[in-house]
């Protein structure tokens, strides 16, 4: 989640210019935690907002700042004061699960910022471990588990937005921006069987290795400000297509770590088998094609181009044929490697 960390005696130019005015009473949020700041470090990976770690004597605390542009997507612009919407994804999931979510340590709704715990015990989300080795199947479990518990603490609670401000988002972003991104009849369907599910709930939304710490034996979720009423079952797809994703390269993992993660996982309401649920399937494949394809969203390459197309072109073969299961999307992966 972090770059290189590089001392400095004063905060970097990047975190003042975000602030402005704003800077001295944020960095006195910071220093109540930290003592005095001796180091930022602009962290890496978010799309939406700019993230910095402040660390001083006594640890580090993280910064959060959303400005009127998305963070790495420019051309996109944003209205700043969304950040209380993820204020209040993350005041409520941290008060229900303590120790999977930051706490907001300080919130500067004139700033568009917030001052939070931070969760990486080791300075890096599990996406950078995944660039350089596998997943475990203690990990994967672990995730099945902690997303179980999650969606067990918000089933009934109401919508994060006013109004139908869940559901606007719900279209826009988690299926306009994701599942719909590849443009396949196939999965504007799924989107609607999803909408049709009962059990709808808040749901994290960007279920992705970059917001996740598996670190010290300890499981952590960050970045919810897609927090937003939907159904389960999108986030153990969105996830369990990122699982994929990081492994396509490593293709005898594929099998044991899905079935550990999946496994593992246990969602709101009677049992449900993962081996036959074909919307799960769907949801999986449309979010590998989401990111690689990244339309419009940017996805750093988890496997060489060549091996990443023939995966693109099988799982579009799989939405062709209208009627598949997860071990077809996993089989077609491990293809990805031999064909």
């Amino acid at each position: 989640m972090t770059a290189p960390p590089t001392v400095k005696e004063n905060p970097p130019s990047g975190l003042g210019a975000l602030l402005g005015p704003h800077l001295r009473p944020a960095l006195a949020a910071c220093r109540l935690y930290t003592g005095r700041p001796t180091r930022v470090e602009a962290c890496t990976g978010g799309n939406v907002s700019h993230v910095f770690r402040v660390t001083g004597g006594r640890g580090s605390v993280i910064v959060k700042v959303r400005g009127p542009r998305l963070a790495r997507l420019v051309h996109i612009a944003t209205d700043p004061a969304l950040i209380a919407v993820e204020h209040r994804a993350l005041t409520l999931h941290h008060h229900l699960l303590p120790d999977l979510f930051p706490k907001v340590l300080a919130f500067l709704p004139a700033a568009h910022a917030m001052v939070m715990t931070d969760v990486f015990p080791d300075g890096r989300s599990w996406r950078e471990h995944l660039d350089q080795r596998p997943a475990t199947a203690e990990e994967c479990v672990r995730l099945g588990a902690a997303l179980s518990r999650v969606h067990q603490a918000t089933t009934g609670l109401p919508p994060l937005r006013n109004g139908d401000g869940d559901d606007r988002f719900r279209a826009e972003h988690a299926y306009g921006y994701s599942l719909r991104a590849a443009g396949h009849p196939a999965l504007d369907e799924a989107c609607r069987h999803l909408d049709a599910l009962a059990g709808q709930q808040l749901i994290l939304g960007d279920t992705c290795p970059k917001n996740l710490s598996l670190a010290a034996g300890r499981t952590a979720f960050v970045d919810l400000d897609n927090v937003h009423t939907g159904a389960p079952l999108f986030d153990l797809g969105y996830l369990l297509a990122h699982l994929v994703l990081h492994h396509i390269a490593r293709p005898d993992h594929l099998h044991p770590l899905a079935t550990a993660f999946l496994d593992a996982y246990r969602r709101p309401g009677p049992p449900h088998p993962w081996r036959g649920d074909g919307l799960l399937a769907t949801v999986a494949a449309g979010i590998l094609l989401y990111r690689l394809e990244a339309r419009t969203v940017p996805y750093p390459p988890t496997a060489p181009p060549g091996t990443a197309t023939r995966l693109r072109r099988q799982v579009r073969q799989l939405l062709d044929t209208g009627s598949f299961t997860v071990l077809d999307v996993l089989e077609a992966a491990e293809g990805a490697v031999t064909g």
